[in-house]
């Protein structure tokens, strides 16, 4: 049986001063020792 996940997130930052933007790269897999094959991936 396969199991089809989508996650969806939002992050928000306050700051009292000016910052730069910049990309963030976030990561989410199952852990090395897992036995969850991933399908595909964006």
């Amino acid at each position: 049986m396969a199991l089809k996940v989508v996650i969806s997130h939002k992050t928000q930052y306050k700051y009292d001063k000016k910052v730069s933007l910049s990309p963030h790269i976030i990561r989410l897999r199952p852990a090395p020792h897992s036995r969850t094959p991933i399908q595909s991936s964006i």
